[in-house]
């Protein structure tokens, strides 16, 4: 397995190329933005997309899955818990970074003017998998910062520099950061459905052999030992 990280967005949002080795078969999670370079990007590595994966619904993390979308001709899997937020973030680009998700790139796509994102194919449900090549995805559904929030774990994996990571990866979006934990200020939030997922998560690293590396959603990564044990 291997990761590609770019950081897309107003936000700094990180959307992942998680590439099975063997096959070069790639998901896509969290493409909040930039659409032109993610694709330009799998292209350039010849990369074999499969699907796009959203941890959840808001706008920064799924911008760029129109451009995506028309490019590849790739499923979109979302929790159906977010899917009222999905709907909308055509409507919550414009109000918070005066973006909207209809830009194209020459040479690939030529369907200038379509605002609103594209239907999602498929839903998430906890302790789902997804298979890409020889690798597989295990979906936990993680509440909190939104209702439908998912965190991903996968099997061992190589970093930016290629050289093999110890231990599995969590892919956490909003709902943990590498500093601390996901905001639950929303009126669809829940501090305590966000405690139960954290809990959750806890068990899961503890009964890993090796620590496992927290891909957010945002910021920097870091072991959850460390995390998920720190006040």
């Amino acid at each position: 397995m291997e990761i590609i990280t770019l950081t897309v967005g107003d936000l700094a949002t990180n959307c992942y190329l998680v590439t099975d080795e063997d096959t070069g078969e790639t998901l896509i999670i969290d493409p909040g933005d930039e659409g032109d370079f993610i694709s330009t990007t799998l292209l350039e590595k010849k990369l074999i997309p499969q699907a796009i994966i959203l941890t959840h619904g808001h706008y920064d993390h799924c911008l760029a899955c129109l451009e995506l979308k028309l490019n590849f001709n790739i499923p979109i899997y979302l929790h159906q818990a977010d899917l009222f937020l999905y709907q909308k973030a055509h409507l919550s680009a414009p109000f918070w970074s005066n973006k909207t998700p209809h830009r194209v790139i020459p040479g690939l796509t030529r369907n200038p003017g379509l605002l609103t994102l594209p239907p999602i194919d498929h839903f998430l449900t906890d302790n789902q998998t997804i298979t890409f090549g020889n690798s597989l995805l295990q979906v936990l559904h993680t509440p909190g910062h939104t209702p439908g929030s998912c965190s991903f774990l996968i099997s061992p994996v190589k970093g930016r520099n290629g050289k093999a990571e110890r231990g599995s990866g969590l892919f956490t979006g909003d709902t943990l950061f590498a500093h601390g934990v996901g905001r639950t200020d929303h009126s669809y939030s829940s501090p305590s459905d966000l405690q139960k997922s954290l809990s959750k998560l806890r068990t899961i690293t503890l009964e890993h052999k090796t620590p496992l590396l927290i891909y957010p959603g945002h910021e920097d990564f870091g072991f959850s030992r460390v995390i998920l044990n720190s006040p």
